[in-house]
């Protein structure tokens, strides 16, 4: 086709659009009842805050203002001077602070305390961080782990699947030979088991044979330093039979084998300690057992396992065998669960009563989980803003901030912490402003954080959380007297 052709192709098409801008009505075309054709206006096409409800918000003050304001309220608890109800007031006051229940700002005291003592005791304490998509590859969980392990010791990506189903950034795994993966939860392409055995991950792989797992420090550019740091692994199974085997061979180590005396009807774990962090490894596994995870860490100190559920609301983890969950946590000296959830669900909420059936669904987990981890410490990490376009405009979600407000109010009342992740971003229809931010800091779909926003997010869920470290430390060495409690119903200013 010549040039003038397309010339005129082009000119026909702008001219009927800007018909159809002139013509169509500004309320749409009313098909059926519970559907209308709409067509951008003009400057909605030609506007990008045409297309977002309400005034935009600047990610960039907000996301200083809350780094300030925890700054600052750290910053308090390091004057010997501050009084402990100026102390408390500015802690909660603190935007993007965590949520704390009735304990008040003691509630993470003995986990702390379980964390200061890891290297003494050359213990690994472990963080389980269960989410959605938002923490796949390990984001968000990946700039906590790094945080924690800076204050606290310890290395390594931490807990990984045999079979991994998304690949991380954290470390490089792979594996062969005869080995199934079940999972407790995915799509209609999943395995789904004859029983409940799936283990911290909500998955397992069958071992029938032999087969093998590898790993390798990463080198992806996400990655965080502490992540390549590899000198202490472990294999979590269950089931197993008397011949199953596991043997190591690295860079670092020749081959160690090691066997169980007898057949393992329950949870059992091997682990190997390293003399050196090493490049890669593999781990040689024959015999028939059920593996659960592979532990990948450092030294003493603090583990954070990342786990996330694509697609899931949250409340599939009563589904799994309680009996392998408190086998598994014991002998991971897992201390502290979180969940991030409540993105998943919003797309079926369309009142009160939902709002109220997913948060009772979620306490019913964390009740699962008390009895499964008895004493850990529990943080609930809401949902993010999340934008659908609605008479052409941009808007977050029906129900979500109902939802939000929801989760915090229960979660405090059944001795859970939670951060107000909405909120942090910006409230309602800040989602938008993330993703025209230079560089983007989420994606297209107005859901999912990019690399660059989730790292913002995991630094201030960090900072947040160590806050109440650096008040724990003060009050430890007498520098601030203790504080009685909150009351459970505290809440910030929003």
């Amino acid at each position: 086709m010549r040039a003038g052709k397309i010339l005129i192709f082009i000119l026909a098409i702008a001219l009927a659009l800007g018909f159809i801008w002139w013509l169509f009505p500004e309320n749409g075309v009313k098909v059926t009842d519970d559907f209308t054709l709409r067509f951008p206006s003009y400057a909605q096409s030609l506007s990008d805050t045409a297309h977002v409800e309400g005034t935009a918000v600047n990610v960039d003050t907000i996301l200083r203002r809350v780094d300030k304001s925890l700054v600052t309220a750290s910053a308090d608890t390091a004057t010997l001077s501050a009084r402990p109800d100026s102390v408390r007031y500015n802690a909660a006051q603190s935007e993007g602070r965590l949520i704390l229940p009735g304990d008040g700002l003691t509630y993470f005291d003995p986990l702390f305390r379980s964390m200061e003592k890891a290297a003494a005791r050359d213990t690994i304490v472990r963080i389980m961080y269960y989410g959605d998509s938002q923490i796949e590859m390990d984001r968000i969980t990946s700039i906590f782990r790094q945080k924690l392990q800076e204050r606290f010791g310890g290395s390594g990506p931490s807990m990984v699947p045999t079979i991994q189903g998304v690949a991380t950034v954290s470390v490089r795994q792979g594996y062969s030979g005869a080995l199934t993966r079940y999972t407790v939860y995915g799509d209609s392409t999943t395995i789904r088991a004859r029983h409940r055995r799936y283990g911290p991950m909500c998955q397992f792989a069958q071992l029938n044979g032999q087969a093998t797992f590898t790993f390798r420090r990463t080198t992806h550019r996400y990655a965080q330093e502490r992540s390549k740091a590899i000198s202490r692994v472990s294999v979590l199974f269950g089931k197993a039979s008397p011949d199953f085997r596991a043997s190591l061979r690295c860079d670092t180590l020749k081959a160690e084998v090691r066997a169980l005396e007898e057949g393992c009807d329950s949870v059992g774990i091997f682990t190997w300690k390293l003399p050196r962090n090493v490049e890669k490894g593999s781990i040689s596994l024959s015999g028939s057992a059920e593996i659960y995870a592979i532990c990948l860490d450092g030294g003493p100190g603090i583990a954070v396992d990342n786990d996330a559920l694509r697609g899931c609301a949250g409340y599939i983890f009563s589904g799994i065998d309680p009996a392998v969950m408190r086998g598994s946590f014991k002998l991971l000296n897992t201390k502290m669960i979180v969940l991030e959830f409540g993105g998943n669900a919003i797309g079926g909420i369309y009142s009160t009563k939902a709002v109220n059936d997913y948060t009772s669904k979620m306490m019913s987990q964390v009740a699962y989980f008390r009895r499964a981890v008895p004493g850990a410490k529990f943080l609930f990490v809401g949902p993010s803003d999340m934008s659908r376009s609605v008479n052409g405009s941009l808007v977050t979600w029906p129900r979500l901030e109902e939802l939000n407000d929801s989760l915090r109010s229960v979660c405090l009342r059944n001795d859970v912490a939670y951060w107000d992740l909405f909120n942090m971003m910006g409230g309602r229809n800040s989602m938008p402003q993330w993703v025209k931010h230079n560089p983007p800091l989420a994606g297209p779909d107005y859901i999912h954080f990019t690399t660059a926003g989730a790292n913002h997010v995991g630094e201030m869920l960090s900072k947040s959380f160590l806050l109440y470290y650096d008040m724990y430390k003060r009050r430890s060495s007498g520098l601030l007297p203790a504080m009685a409690p909150v009351p459970a119903d505290s809440t910030v200013a929003q």
